[in-house]
């Protein structure tokens, strides 16, 4: 079993459901049910999330409210593990567009994530989101 495939491979749902946010946000919200640990935190700068649930409001009003479509891409993954604990650090950059004036949005930023082994497999227990200023 390839754990760290496993973890890219969960943090790549993360990314798909957080765009499908803006054209499917039921199929977003059942995927997103599926990717986090019971005490899952989040940490977006401008934002907190004390849970999973607070996240996909967010990422459905925020993404899905706000966008006609965007597309998350990932880059340069760095993931360490330790027995059923994980970390894993990515360079991102998103591409939006906006759906009250059609702006094409460009976001670029780090996450660095912690997960946990489960019984049923990896699950994110926190994401950290450091957006860079263009």
């Amino acid at each position: 079993m390839n754990h760290a495939l496993e973890i890219a491979n969960l943090k790549a749902r993360y990314c798909a459901a957080s765009d499908m946010c803006t054209h499917d946000e039921p199929a977003a919200r059942v995927i997103f049910d599926t990717l986090f640990t019971d005490d899952f935190t989040g940490d977006y700068g401008m934002v907190q999330f004390a849970n999973s649930a607070a996240l996909a409001d967010f990422m459905s009003q925020a993404i899905g409210g706000g966008s006609e479509w965007m597309y998350h891409m990932l880059h340069s993954p760095l993931i360490e593990i330790g027995g059923t604990e994980a970390t894993g650090d990515w360079v991102v950059s998103a591409l939006s567009k906006k759906r009250d004036d059609g702006q094409i949005q460009q976001i670029l930023g780090r996450y660095s994530d912690t997960f946990r082994l489960t019984e049923s497999g990896w699950k994110i227990s926190r994401i950290t989101f450091n957006r860079q200023e263009l």
